[in-house]
């Protein structure tokens, strides 16, 4: 595959919508006990609940389907059914059933099932988490001096810099922003490395400084010291050169506060962000245990959804978190749980109208979508006027609607006003037209963008887009120049790999570049795809099927029309005609770009009439092989 995002990665915000008498994991196969039925939920929990077509509230066999389907209140009214012993098997659980009392603002059983005494002595037999949480009750009792002093004494064996981050979020709510200034300043290194590509494991590293450095330049912009503010933040443009005119873009939102919105924290946001990070800080920590044990994670974080969820309850209207939470369901095509989680926000927006756009979509309700579509152009106003113009032009696309979509081409560029947001601007138009197979346009607006943004993404796609407008040469010019500069990134090895092998016939250098990026990222399923498919351009066709399954089998429950393509033709050669025309069936559901759309459907009708591509001896692989020198440019 030349690019990992397709044209639906471009949407802005993902997510899926539908109405609550739509059925949900579990929903009706099992009942409410007596005891669980009864049990106290907060207001905001109660906002959660699934119904069913009768009105009832939905049942689960189990928590985890709880959390499938959204469903924050089934999720807590199973915990609380729970005997003590069994939720002492996990020590979130009772922090979970605590963190709804606390948004019903009944501490004291927020404390009960805490086990907090009020008993210094006593409270400190209890986990470090709880007398961290107690911490943050306190100052939502108002006792903020209390609170400060508390959490002072337990946060010791929170993760990361998580009680950093979090004593400096309390300061804030607490009004004492030089001290939470004076904390920021010591979690900032005197060396910032940025990570050279996605598989760089600087990244987790970067990600981590990246959010005490916004969080710092923030809360200077709200003290109105701006100056001091773009100072902080240009540390993070000094380590990512390259990222000029984005971090420029950033700045400047620094000064005027346009497309920034910087309020000051309250306890209950500050309480919900400093749960944020523990959620965030614990998942990569079960990351990289997984990945130093040998293993992968695959499938549904249940950890980090009833974390998120919970967290969902003290802050519902924070829409970031709401948008992770539908983004991260999305992603395991739990897709009913995601529009659950969209549309039970106390208050709906552009940016959830879309996530319901992209999901009735998804899920087959054009007509939907078109509605929806309607109402984020409708609700937006002129600050976030831009940015739902960018899903809305996407989403479009992907409707086939090419009059709606190219009208509203000249308002998007119109309304992009520095370099950064003309660059992303003309970035959508072309790849808006490059869909509909307008290759000469979309290269020019491609141009354009590299033009205003000459960053390593913008120099991908217009290389992307050159080689659909069959200027094979100038792209790849630009593809071994990235190679040259990246070498060790497997998605520019891939993007120049897959390019040789479909708009060239260099099979053998292809084929060399993309075992390299397998070596690199032998578990992206993208990747897995682009290496199978030069095994097939080579004629080894067994060897192609393996890798090609396996991609998707990795890539699942998600899917990609252009993996699903490549099997169709594989499975066409070996005779295997149904699951041929299964697998082109499906990636004509994911939707492709016009052009392949036609020619894919063109096969799932009359087949493929010319035959597989001759086997020949697989090149030998070695480092030296790998090598782009200057002189190959």
């Amino acid at each position: 595959m030349p690019l990992k995002p397709s044209l639906i990665a471009l949407v802005l915000a993902l997510g899926l919508s539908a109405c609550s008498s739509l059925p949900t994991s579990g929903a009706g196969t099992a009942t409410l006990g007596a005891e669980a039925a009864a049990t106290p939920l907060s207001p905001a929990a109660l906002q959660t609940a699934v119904k069913t077509g009768t009105g009832q509230r939905a049942s689960y066999p189990d928590p985890v389907d709880a959390l499938k389907a959204g469903d924050t209140a089934g999720y807590i009214t199973l915990l609380a059914a729970m005997t003590e012993a069994e939720r002492e098997e996990d020590r979130f659980l009772n922090a979970y059933l605590a963190l709804d009392r606390a948004a019903a603002n009944d501490m004291a059983g927020a404390r009960a099932y805490l086990g907090i005494t009020g008993d210094v002595a006593a409270d400190f037999d209890q986990p470090g988490f709880y007398l961290w949480i107690d911490s943050w009750l306190m100052a939502l009792e108002g006792d903020l001096e209390g609170a400060i002093n508390r959490h002072r004494e337990v946060a010791g064996g929170m993760p990361g810099i998580t009680a950093d981050l979090s004593l400096a979020a309390m300061l804030e709510a607490a009004g004492r922003n030089e001290e939470a200034l004076a904390v920021y300043d010591a979690l900032t290194p005197t060396v910032i490395q940025a990570p050279e590509h996605e598989f760089d494991p600087q990244g987790i590293v970067f990600a981590h400084i990246s959010t005490v450095i916004v969080r710092h330049a923030l809360l200077l912009q709200r003290m109105g010291r701006i100056e001091e503010s773009k100072v902080v933040y240009q540390q993070l443009a000094d380590a990512e050169p390259e990222q000029a005119t984005s971090y420029a873009a950033a700045i400047d939102s620094l000064e005027t506060g346009k497309n920034l919105k910087n309020k000051a924290l309250t306890v209950q946001t500050g309480f919900a962000l400093a749960l944020s990070d523990v959620s965030y800080s614990m998942q990569q920590q079960r990351f990289i245990q997984t990945v130093m044990m040998g293993g992968n994670i695959e499938g549904f974080d249940d950890k980090r959804a009833a974390f998120d969820l919970s967290i969902l309850l003290i802050d519902p209207a924070n829409e970031n978190l709401r948008s992770g939470i539908i983004d991260a369901l999305y992603e395991e095509a739990l897709y009913h749980g995601a529009a659950h989680v969209a549309l039970t926000a106390p208050e709906t927006s552009p940016q959830l109208e879309m996530s319901a756009a992209q999901a009735l979509l998804m899920s087959g309700d054009e007509s939907g979508a078109r509605k929806a579509i309607d109402n984020a152009l409708a609700l937006t106003g002129e600050d976030d006027r831009l940015s739902t113009l960018y899903g809305a032009l996407q989403l479009r696309a992907l409707l086939d609607d090419k009059t709606a979509a190219y009208g509203l081409v000249p308002e998007l560029l119109s309304l992009a006003e520095n370099a950064a947001e003309q660059a992303a601007a003309h970035g959508a138009a072309s790849s808006v037209y490059l869909h509909f197979g307008d290759v000469a346009m979309a290269a020019d607006h491609a141009r354009d963008a590299r033009k205003l943004d000459d960053t390593h993404q913008r120099r991908m796609v217009l290389a992307d887009a050159l080689g659909q407008a069959g200027q094979i040469n100038d792209a790849l010019v630009i593809l071994r120049s990235e190679r040259l500069a990246r070498p060790n990134d497997p998605y520019t090895l891939n993007s120049l790999g897959y390019f040789l092998i479909t708009r060239t016939d260099k099979y053998e250098e292809g084929y060399k570049i993309l075992a390299r990026a397998m070596l690199l990222a032998d578990s992206d399923p993208y990747i897995a795809d682009s290496f199978g498919w030069s095994l097939f351009k080579l004629g080894d066709l067994e060897r192609a099927k393996g890798l090609i399954e396996s991609a998707r089998k990795d890539l699942s429950p998600q899917s990609h029309w252009e993996i699903e393509d490549h099997l169709g033709d594989i499975y066409w050669h070996e005779g295997r005609k149904d699951d041929a025309r299964a697998a082109w069936q499906n990636a004509l559901e994911n939707y492709p770009p016009n052009r392949d759309r036609d020619r894919i459907a063109a096969k799932l009708k009359d087949g493929i009439s010319t035959p597989p591509p001759e086997k020949r001896p697989l090149p030998e692989i070695s480092l030296e092989d790998l090598e782009i020198e200057r002189r190959d440019i």
